[in-house]
């Protein structure tokens, strides 16, 4: 049967569970009840009973109570969580006993302990263990009726009835984790700062118990699935449809408490790492929640004229920076070639451009009481080519600095001279003389 069929069918049934608090209440009663004696019906006295212990915790009306014992059974029997066992007649008590569906809701609100680092040793050991029995019997061979009995069948009852009694543990686990995220959430929304401590205890005792339960899982999942593999090639051999079906079965459960204990591991180291940053970057920054107040209160004012500004301090712009836009010409410089020099005698080193312009220079700078390295170069620039006026910029900064004093007030914006050469702009003054005076007397 197909999903489609089951939701049609359960539609055409025309069910509607609604089961309250106190109905809830009175019905893990019952399921307490019968847990603790041997015979699985209850007469109306002993329902009573059970529900005049449930109008004691809701603070129900003693007077009212036989009329709202009845009302509390009526309404079980119609939401079929229990049932009349009894053939007698509607005049006497009849015997009641509670439904698959009772028994369900009731175990689940029972069963919700978490899984624990010794419960799951337990059930791990014994889980192992019945597989060790299920591969010696699977050793034996036998005919069909032995593989039933002693491979097939507890593969289907009691390995996967401990696998699913482990998965109860793990949705109770879940549980536990959900109120412990409220219980955080609720203590550092009431006491903010004096929260902090106990929030982060939770947190650790919680991530503890995970790691401890990720790694009894990862340790004994190994040995259990080398052993479920070894049954398995014992029943392919034999060709045993169902016991191979069954160890599937099992195989798949197991792989879900794996998927669980990642996930969970994965999902809880996520929220402890949220909550310690808000504690960090939130509670410890704004202890008395003024920041908070006042957030909250520009969000419910938002949309209200001159009221949100952006305050921003201004940074001043770099001004020695080249424009990062600005595109270099591609063109591929060359290296003038000069023939070597045929002579081996020893010749006299020729003077060198700066040197032949340093009388002129100096003369320049004498009159006028200013050079300027831009001007300089353009005077050069029909004489000389690009590869000379390139070496002679830089010897000429050099000589500048050396001999004037540079305006430092003047904009240094790269300019292009001619063609494949760029400068930046500088301009030197005349430096002036220290001016003597008298010395004191003494």
């Amino acid at each position: 049967m197909n999903v489609a069929e089951i939701i049609a069918k359960t539609w055409s049934q025309q069910f509607n569970l609604q089961i309250d608090r106190e109905d809830t209440a009175f019905l893990a009663g019952i399921h307490a009840w019968v847990e603790v004696n041997p015979d699985p019906t209850l007469d109306e006295d002993q329902l009573r009973n059970i529900y005049r212990i449930v109008s004691e915790v809701a603070h129900g009306d003693p007077a009212t109570l036989a009329q709202r014992t009845t009302n509390a059974i009526a309404r079980l029997r119609e939401q079929r969580l229990m049932v009349r066992t009894d053939a007698a007649g509607i005049v006497r008590g009849g015997d009641y006993s509670l439904s698959r569906m009772g028994n369900a809701i009731a175990e689940w609100f029972g069963e919700r302990e978490g899984l624990t680092r010794q419960n799951l040793e337990v059930m791990m050991t014994r889980i192992r263990a019945d597989l060790g029995q299920i591969k010696l019997a699977a050793e034996q061979q036998g005919d069909n009726k032995h593989w039933e009995t002693a491979v097939t069948g507890p593969l289907r009852l009691t390995v996967t009835g401990l696998i699913e009694i482990i998965d109860r543990r793990q949705q109770g686990m879940d549980a536990q984790q959900e109120e412990t995220r409220e219980r955080i959430a609720s203590m550092l929304e009431e006491n903010w700062v004096d929260a902090v401590q106990s929030c982060e205890g939770l947190l650790e005792s919680t991530s503890n118990a995970l790691q401890e339960l990720h790694g009894v899982l990862m340790h004994e999942i190994e040995g259990m699935t080398s052993l479920l593999n070894e049954i398995e090639e014992l029943c392919e051999r034999v060709l045993q449809n169902e016991a191979i079906e069954a160890l599937t079965h099992v195989r798949r459960q197991m792989e879900r408490i794996v998927a669980w204990a990642a996930s969970r591991f994965a999902a809880w180291s996520e929220y402890y790492r949220n909550v310690h940053e808000f504690i960090r970057t939130v509670i410890s920054v704004d202890p008395e929640r003024a920041i908070r107040s006042r957030l909250r209160d520009s969000l419910k004012e938002y949309g209200q004229p001159a009221f949100w500004y952006l305050m921003v301090a201004e940074q001043p712009p770099y001004r020695h920076l080249r424009d990062s836009s600005h595109k270099r010409p591609d063109e591929i410089v060359q290296k003038n070639w000069r023939p070597p020099i045929a002579s081996t005698e020893e010749t006299g080193l020729e003077p060198s451009l700066l040197e032949r312009l340093e009388a002129k220079l100096a003369a320049g700078m004498r009159d006028s009481g200013e050079l300027d390295l831009i001007d300089i170069l353009a005077q050069l620039l029909p004489n000389h080519d690009v590869d000379e006026l390139y070496v002679l910029a830089g010897d000429l900064t050099e000589w500048l600095v050396h001999h004037g004093t540079p305006d430092l007030r003047q904009e240094a914006a790269w300019k292009w001279l001619g063609k494949g050469i760029e400068i930046q702009p500088l301009t030197v003054h005349r430096k002036q003389k220290p001016v003597l005076t008298d010395a004191p007397e003494r």
